[in-house]
Order: C-alpha cells, then structure tokens, then sequence
C-alpha cells in the first residue's frame, strides 16, 4: 500500500511541477534531497554501528541477563502471561536498545520478539496482550540518551544539542505511563468481555 501512497506523491509532484512550468525547480530539490538523505545515513552509521557492538557485549557478557533478573518484576506486570525466558530476554533488550537511544540497533530485537510472540499466538490474525502491550511499550519508549536526534541537532549547528535530553525523557515518560494505562485498561475490559 505504501508503494503506491509514495508512487502517486512523486507523480502528482511532477504534474504539479510540470502544470506550473517549475519542472527545473523541481529536479533540482529531488537530487538535492537524495543528496542530503545519503549524506544523513552515512552520518548515522557510525554511532549505530557502536551501539550495536555494545548491545552484542552485553549479550554476550551476561549483561542483559542480569539486567532480565532485576526487572522481572516489571516485565511480569507488563507480560504477566508470558513464561517464555527467551521472550522476554529478546523483548528486553529490544527496550535497552531503545532505552538508550538506538533505535535501529533496536529493531533486530523487536522484529525477532514480535515473530516469537506471534509463534506463542498461534499464528492468529488477531494479535495477543503481548503483543499489543510490547508494540505499544517499544514504540513509547523513553530515551535516555536520543542518540539520533543530538547527531542531527549537532549537524545542523544547534549550540546546545543536549538540551533535548531532559524533556525527551519526561515526553517520553509520559507517553510510555499513558500507553501502558491504554493497554491494561483493554486488557481489562477483554477479559470482562470473555469471561463465560
């Protein structure tokens, strides 16, 4: 679908811009964008590439594991149905990816914690608890450190591109409290619903 949302946004751009004879303009800022969103990932690459490394440290350190065993009890009251240890250590380093700001690095954990929560599912076109709780939780995540967004404030010249952490922490405690609350309410209400 979203081929086709960006497919009809570069030709409806290209009419516009050959309706209104700015076809010149147009091309211009189209190779000058690739040029910039090449410039971008390239400049990202770096950090992702440390953050990744540390996350592979801890893994394999035992780091993550000894991280698990402090949280448990929050990861129980986020997942209280899910047993499964590896399912829970793929999802928690998936929050301590996020947690500290890699988000890409990130994904890799939640890609393969979303394919073990669908296995623990059945499969079902109708996603799980878990499910809803963990895409919820990953995607109102807070920072501690938003690696991305102090990189591009910095490329840009910001004076102070720190600034951003302490509100980005509290916007995203926020957000992560009112997600959670969201989740536990429709669980809540699902399960006064099937109850026989």
């Amino acid at each position: 679908m979203m081929n086709y949302i960006w497919a009809a946004m570069i030709c409806l751009g290209i009419g516009f811009a050959c309706f209104n004879g700015t076809l010149g303009s147009f091309t211009d800022g189209l190779m000058e964008s690739c040029t910039q969103a090449v410039e971008f990932v390239i400049g990202l690459i770096g950090i992702m590439a440390v953050w990744s490394g540390l996350m592979n440290i801890a893994e394999k350190s035992g780091l993550i594991e000894k991280i698990a065993k402090r949280v448990n009890p929050f990861m129980h009251f986020l997942f209280p149905c899910e047993k499964d240890d590896q399912t829970i250590a793929v999802m928690l380093m998936s929050f301590v990816a996020n947690i500290f700001g890699a988000g890409n690095s990130a994904t890799v954990f939640s890609l393969k914690a979303m394919e073990r929560l669908d296995e623990a599912n059945s499969h079902s076109p109708y996603a799980s608890d878990a499910m809803c709780m963990f895409t919820a939780v990953t995607m109102s995540m807070v920072q501690l450190v938003p690696v991305t967004v102090v990189k591009i404030r910095n490329d840009l010249g910001s004076v102070d591109s720190g600034s951003i952490i302490i509100p980005s922490i509290l916007a995203g405690l926020i957000s992560m409290a009112a997600s959670i609350l969201v989740c536990k309410l429709f669980e809540r209400k699902s399960r006064h619903v099937n109850r026989p």
